[in-house]
């Protein structure tokens, strides 16, 4: 999502979604049929993609910063520019904690919409404890792929509770609440933020990808994610680091700053998150 947009921005939104711009027929989008990768645009807050689609329920998942509980929901196409009327409701997340934690939400669908497919994940579910630091994990958001009509993939480097890191190329600006998922195995989550380290502090110079399982769980201390950084500064899964003693000082390390968080520590100008390429 684009919280920070200029006037203008503003204004063509609100041209968007009241229809006024034209495009011929033939080009244009069915605005009454969200598919995964969608995007959509949330009253009061701004544009994101669909992370996932529940046609059971008449539901998609999606980022729960992506916009306030209650607010109403357009399905968007940004190649022709052009907008559906209010034809969902945004819920999120009670668990949410406003930062890394629980960071999703659902939107339910009004009777009119057609839920679409979900062609980039396919529809089984892979919790971010069934997946190990190495494999590759993928997303598809609506500024940083629909473009060029590509995914992003990157490595799955760990996670705590349902909130996990992938090493790849960073988010942009409208890709939250995009489709996460591991090739061939199904769906992990949907975009939530960017994860980086104040160099001056920490080793490593890497950012991470942050995505969560539309599922809600434990709460998420910022400090056990930092533990999750370092051990992936210190402790590559490549060489020496690899194998049985590489996963027997990872699950060290977690325990540390397990037992860590729950002292009353704070990180000042350690670490910062951005919103999905805010």
């Amino acid at each position: 999502m684009n919280a920070h947009r200029p006037l203008a921005a503003c204004a063509a939104a609100l041209t968007l979604l009241t229809g006024v711009v034209g495009v011929s027929p033939a080009s244009a989008q069915d605005l009454s049929r969200i598919d995964q990768g969608g995007a959509v645009y949330v009253e009061g807050s701004g544009y994101c993609t669909v992370g996932y689609n529940d046609p059971a329920n008449r539901r998609s998942f999606v980022a729960a910063h992506c916009g306030q509980d209650g607010a109403r929901v357009s399905i968007v196409d940004h190649d022709t520019q052009t907008g559906s009327g209010h034809v969902g409701t945004f819920y999120r997340s009670k668990a949410f904690d406003s930062r890394l934690g629980n960071d999703w939400a659902a939107i339910q669908w009004d009777g009119g919409v057609n839920i679409g497919p979900n062609g980039f994940s396919g529809d089984p579910w892979v919790r971010p404890n069934e997946v190990s630091p190495g494999e590759q994990v993928c997303y598809y958001g609506q500024t940083s792929n629909r473009p060029r009509g590509n995914v992003t993939c990157g490595t799955y480097s760990g996670h705590v509770g349902n909130t996990y890191f992938v090493d790849a190329p960073l988010t942009q600006p409208g890709d939250s609440g995009g489709p996460m998922w591991v090739p061939g195995r199904g769906f992990i989550g949907v975009v939530s933020s960017m994860w980086a380290t104040n160099a001056n502090f920490l080793p490593g110079s890497s950012n991470y990808v942050v995505g969560v399982l539309p599922e809600d769980g434990p709460a998420v201390p910022e400090l056990q994610l930092l533990g999750l950084y370092v051990q992936n500064a210190l402790l590559p899964r490549s060489g020496s680091s690899a194998g049985p003693v590489g996963d027997f000082l990872r699950q060290a390390f977690a325990q540390f700053f397990s037992f860590i968080a729950t002292l009353p520590i704070s990180l000042p100008g350690i670490v910062s998150y951005n919103r999905a390429g805010e």
